[in-house]
């Protein structure tokens, strides 16, 4: 079981309750007054719109495994992606897919507000490996999240941790971690300009089907950071930014393959926005990219000089509904030239946008296109692009009860070679919260992974289900 029921502190979300139904609004006074309290509360706390910097997950990443990511953390992500500018907050009226009876309220220290949480449950799998062989049977899961956001009158600063690990009791599969942990900080030097630094670490799990995987690491650890000057004069914003993202492999069978496969993209992006005050907004990015591996090739019989230089071009619009409709589309192209001119160029057309739409206060819709160039080490190729799409509908039935929906595709193409990895996902959730910090919750996830490559594929069904505390 790859999916998790992990929460997050909450952003901004009022729960109408005119949207309940008739059922609802039959409830006692006390009740109606309850609910409306809480609306006022979300409404009014300055820390929820505090991101963290947290990034879109996709549902479904061919050659990756990792937890489905909260719908709440989604919704932060996505919107941050689709703001014009940069960063972003959602209005205070869009729901964030969490039940509200047990919204957190959060612990003040100094000038901080923390938000824990707790989930721990109970699941079977009918593919504890994850593989081709994998049996079924019974796992346990523990997930703790902890947000911490500031509650300053001027600057922010946002860190979101998020953790999961698996077991599989009575049976020799090892056991899956995961982990992300995300920090903004943004420093507003004037009402024109603000500086962002960034920090972001992600554990996942490489996916046993994949090409990569052989003899190779299971483990993926990325590690990236980052600094951004924003202006906005007149109608142009500009965006100057600097990011440095690592990744390295551990675990497996061979840690030679490891240390072979572990490298570093440092990049340089510029974005220009038109702030036009429209609901359609263009922007443009370049991008200057050099990747540089940790274990450098010396003798080139014997291996490749897998080091690039590169760019990336894209040009887009967003767009902003009066707050119930907003995203981004854009279309550019990326290359990357290796040193070894034994191997072709690392290129292709990239596509990406996202979606958050709230057709009513009780639903919010959200959907993202991604594009990704990884490098790979495998003979003959110089790595592969990795297109991405998924759609995920959250719905709020009643303050203590909500439901969450989603479905994901994805492809990875190896340049210079015939092998292509399929993964598609679908998950089902509820969670019914039985009082103002305890809440019972419930998901289904469906994979499967397809490849190529004879005997790879193979697929997982997962049902779990647990107790979230929260404070």
């Amino acid at each position: 079981m790859r999916g998790s029921l992990g929460g997050a502190a909450p952003q901004g979300s009022v729960f109408a309750q005119d949207d309940l139904g008739a059922d609802a609004t039959g409830d006692d006074d006390g009740d109606t007054e309850d609910d409306g309290n809480a609306e006022d509360a979300a409404a009014s706390d300055p820390a929820r719109d505090t991101d963290a910097g947290e990034e879109t997950e996709p549902l479904s990443e061919a050659g990756r495994v990792r937890p489905v990511q909260p719908f709440a953390e989604r919704l932060r992500a996505v919107a941050r992606r689709a703001a014009t500018g940069g960063g972003g907050t959602l209005v205070n009226d869009i729901y964030d897919g969490d039940t509200q009876r047990d919204a957190p309220q959060g612990i003040r220290v100094g000038s901080f507000l923390l938000y824990p949480e707790l989930f721990t449950g109970l699941g079977w799998t009918d593919n504890r490996s994850g593989d081709t062989s994998g049996s079924s049977g019974l796992l346990y899961r523990i997930a703790p999240t902890l947000r911490a956001q500031s509650d300053w009158s001027r600057h922010s600063l946002g860190v979101n941790f998020r953790g999961s690990f698996t077991g599989y009791p009575d049976s020799t599969v090892d056991a899956d971690p995961s982990a992300t942990l995300d920090a903004l900080l943004r420093l507003d030097v004037s009402d024109r300009t603000e500086v962002e630094v960034s920090a972001r670490y992600g554990l996942s799990l490489e996916d046993s089907g994949s090409a990569e995987a052989t003899g190779g690491g299971r483990d993926i650890h990325e590690l990236g950071g980052g600094l951004a000057l924003r202006r906005s004069v007149g109608l142009v914003g500009a965006e100057l930014r600097g990011e440095v993202d690592s990744t390295v492999y551990t675990g497996g069978n061979t840690t030679a393959a490891n240390r072979e496969r572990d490298n570093a993209l440092f990049s340089a992006t510029l974005r220009l926005d038109g702030n036009t005050g429209a609901s359609l907004q263009p922007f443009a990015e370049a991008s200057l990219l050099t990747r540089r591996y940790f274990e450098r090739c010396t003798d080139p019989s014997l291996c490749a000089d897998r080091d690039s230089k590169g760019y990336a071009l894209r040009a887009g619009i967003a767009f902003d509904a009066g707050g119930k409709i907003s995203g981004d589309i854009s279309a550019g192209w990326r290359s990357e030239t290796l040193d070894d001119a034994r191997l072709e160029r690392l290129e292709g057309l990239t596509v990406d946008g996202s979606l958050i739409w709230s057709p009513s206060r009780l639903t919010t819709v959200t959907a993202t296109l991604a594009t990704d160039l990884a490098p790979s080490t495998l003979s003959g190729t110089p790595g592969s692009l990795l297109y991405s799409g998924d759609l995920r509908i959250a719905h709020g039935f009643t303050d203590a009860l909500s439901g969450e929906i989603g479905v994901g595709l994805s492809r990875r193409d190896y340049a210079g070679i015939r092998l292509i990895e399929d993964e598609a996902s679908a998950t089902a959730a509820l969670t019914w919260a039985l009082t103002s910090s305890v809440a019972v919750q419930g998901r289904y996830t469906f994979r499967r992974f397809s490849s190529t490559t004879p005997g790879a594929g193979y697929s997982e069904n997962a049902i779990e289900g647990g107790l979230r505390f929260r404070h």
